[in-house]
């Protein structure tokens, strides 16, 4: 999954653009309700039925949400502000592993040769320092998840995230997760801030501008098309 300051950063962006887009079908009526909904669906764990997989494809190294199936459920919940922010979350994972993962890491097995299942992975190819590190090292603090906490504080700092929002949220019917548990995700988020703006620096898998770029792009795609899965 996308950080929690990731999918934050998604929703200023969001909220920045949305006044270019004034034919755009869905109110935000609460900023606070909307970022709440961005960090719903990760409240869970196991994540697969709040991020809606299809478990035909769980043997994938990208297993992206289903927003069809989404929508199917809860297409006429969507101008709940909350509502929108979770479809919106579920919409930056989608377009995060389907579209921007391989254009910055590729997968092999131990013969060397492109793979897409999981199991079968035995080395990543790291396109920004173009370097191939086992699949064990990948998804760890050195790498893949440390580049979250590389990049938290900075994209706070340079988006001005609000991290203290109230968890008081009404739940309007999503029954894959209970809005409650998003308290604890909010306790958390000052503890992502805890090293330096100037380690962004250092991120080891993503090519940091090309990665705002591509939310840049994700978002403008959302605001013109929003309902373009169902």
């Amino acid at each position: 999954m996308p950080g929690f300051i990731l999918h934050l950063t998604a929703a200023q962006i969001l909220l920045k653009r949305l006044p270019h887009h004034p034919d755009f079908p869905y109110e935000i009526s609460s900023v606070n309700d909307f970022l709440i909904g961005n960090l719903l669906p990760d409240t869970t764990k196991p994540k697969d039925a709040s991020h809606f997989r299809n478990s035909a494809y769980y043997e994938k190294m990208m297993v992206f949400p289903d927003l069809t199936r989404f929508l199917q459920k809860y297409s006429s919940l969507l101008a709940n502000p909350s509502v929108l922010g979770y479809y919106f979350h579920l919409y930056i994972d989608r377009k995060f592993f389907k579209d921007f993962i391989p254009q910055v890491v590729e997968f092999y097995d131990k013969n060397g040769q492109i793979t897409d299942i999981r199991d079968e992975v035995a080395t990543v190819y790291i396109q920004k320092s173009q370097t191939s590190i086992p699949f064990s090292k990948y998804l760890t603090e050195e790498y893949y998840y440390g580049d979250y906490t590389r990049m938290n504080t900075y994209l706070v700092n340079q988006y001005k995230i609000p991290l203290d929002l109230n968890p008081e949220v009404v739940n309007p019917g999503i029954s894959e997760i209970c809005y409650k548990d998003v308290q604890e995700v909010l306790l958390q988020l000052h503890g992502f801030l805890a090293v330096s703006p100037e380690v962004v620096r250092e991120l080891k898998v993503f090519p940091l501008e090309k990665l705002l770029l591509a939310l840049e792009e994700y978002v403008e795609e959302f605001l013109s098309v929003p309902n373009k899965y169902l």
